[in-house]
C-alpha cells in the first residue's frame, strides 16, 4: 500500500470517529488516546480472525498460512536448516519467515509479537514468555591446530584465563552461557582474556585457525 493511500485510509477513520487518532508535529507521529484504543481493538480483530482460520483449517484437515520464526545466529545456521527441511516436508503450505539475531534480540521480537516463535541457545528468564527446552547442546573449547592444549579431552576452564580469548558480541546466548558457566566454576572476580570480539562463530573460526585466539563454540559449529 502506497503512503498516500495509508494517508487516505487514516483520514476516513478519523472522520468516522470524529477525532484525531495520531498527533503529528514537524518531527514525529505519535497515536493519541484514540488512536492507541483503535490500535488495540484492531489488535484483537487480528488475532480473532487468525483463530478463525486456525479453526477452520484444523477442522479441513488443510495446514496452511505463514510462520515466522526468529533465531540466534548458532541455531539458525547450523541447526535450523535440516528441522525446516523436514518440517516443509510435512506442511508444505505453510510459509516460512526467518528472522536472525543474537539471543537478545531473538527474545525482544518474540515480547514485540514480531515474530511468531523464537529458538535460542541461552536460557531465557522472562516471566511474560512460555519457554520450553527443545534441545540439549555441547560447548567445546576451539584452539588452532599447534596449540599446547590441542588434542586433550579435556580442559579445565581455569587453565584458558589467561590466553587470549575470541569471544561473541554482548547479547549472544553462547556469550551469556560462557559467562554464567565461568561464575559458577571459578574464583569471584574471575575473567576471561578477551581480545577480540566478532559476530559469528564462522568469524570466531576463521580468527582461530589465523592463530589469533582460543575460543568456545557450540558442538554444532564444528
Amino acid at each position: 500500500m502506497t503512503q498516500p493511500a495509508v494517508t487516505f485510509q487514516i483520514r476516513q477513520l478519523e472522520d468516522q470517529f470524529n477525532t484525531r487518532l495520531f498527533d503529528r508535529t514537524h518531527n514525529r507521529v505519535c497515536l493519541t488516546e484514540a488512536g492507541e484504543r483503535v490500535h488495540e481493538y484492531a489488535s484483537r480483530i487480528f488475532e480473532i480472525y487468525e483463530e478463525m482460520e486456525n479453526s477452520i483449517q484444523e477442522l479441513t484437515g488443510v495446514t496452511s498460512g505463514s510462520l515466522t520464526l526468529g533465531a540466534s545466529t548458532t541455531v539458525a545456521e547450523y541447526m535450523l536448516p535440516a528441522l525446516l527441511g523436514k518440517f516443509k516436508d510435512e506442511f508444505d503450505d505453510v510459509k516460512i519467515r526467518l528472522k536472525v539475531s543474537n539471543t537478545e534480540g531473538i527474545v525482544s521480537m518474540v515480547e514485540k509479537n514480531v515474530i511468531d516463535l523464537g529458538i535460542v541457545e541461552a536460557s531465557v528468564n522472562n516471566k511474560h514468555l512460555l519457554v520450553e527446552t527443545c534441545l540439549t547442546d555441547q560447548l567445546l573449547v576451539m584452539v588452532p591446530p599447534d596449540h599446547p592444549l590441542a588434542g586433550r579431552e579435556s580442559i579445565r576452564i581455569k587453565e584458558i584465563l589467561d590466553l587470549p580469548f575470541i569471544c561473541r558480541e554482548e547479547g549472544s546466548g553462547t556469550r551469556e552461557v560462557i559467562g554464567e558457566y565461568l561464575q559458577e566454576h571459578t574464583d569471584p572476580g574471575s575473567e576471561l582474556n578477551y581480545s577480540l570480539e566478532l559476530g559469528s562463530p564462522e568469524a570466531i573460526k576463521g580468527a582461530v585457525e589465523a592463530g589469533m585466539g582460543i575460543s568456545i563454540l557450540s558442538e554444532a559449529t564444528v
